[in-house]
């Protein structure tokens, strides 16, 4: 296995590790609104210091996505692989744009909570998946051909 395919298996699985963070994130920024609802305290100022970490962190795991096609390309994992890091990067543009959008429509903020967990289902696969190729020694499990059958 090439040094690129191990640094490809640590970086996508800090990467899988830092969209459950993100996702927590969101959260502390819903219940930080929610605390400050009650204190009557809210303004829009107010609202956006709450999910300040949860932005700021977010365009980094996009940078992180970007740069996690970049070493599959040079990693050579496979096409299936490089393919789906560039899927990862495609969702996580498509995130940006479901935030953007879903300030002023709501819908669309909770497509933008459905795709956070489609990309960390994604990214925690992609992890998982170098995992069990580095226990198996970094061998592809290939289905056996069918039996040949007599003429």
């Amino acid at each position: 296995m090439s040094a690129f395919r191990t640094v490809y298996r640590f970086w996508i699985s800090i990467l899988a590790a830092a969209v459950l963070v993100q996702i927590a994130f969101a959260g502390y920024g819903a219940f930080y609104a929610t605390e400050k609802v009650h204190d009557a305290t809210i303004d829009e100022d107010t609202f956006e210091d709450g999910f300040g970490l949860h932005t700021g962190f977010g365009y980094l795991i996009l940078l992180g996505v970007l740069l996690a096609v970049i070493i599959a390309l040079l990693a050579r994992p496979g096409k299936r692989t490089v393919l789906l890091t560039v899927g990862a990067f495609g969702l996580m543009i498509l995130q940006v744009l479901l935030a953007w959008t879903g300030g002023t429509i709501p819908a669309v903020g909770a497509l933008h909570a459905v795709n956070a967990l489609v990309i960390a289902g994604l990214l925690g696969s992609l992890a998982g998946q170098e995992w069990r190729m580095k226990r198996m020694g970094g061998m592809v499990a290939r289905p056996e051909p069918p039996p040949a059958t007599p003429a």
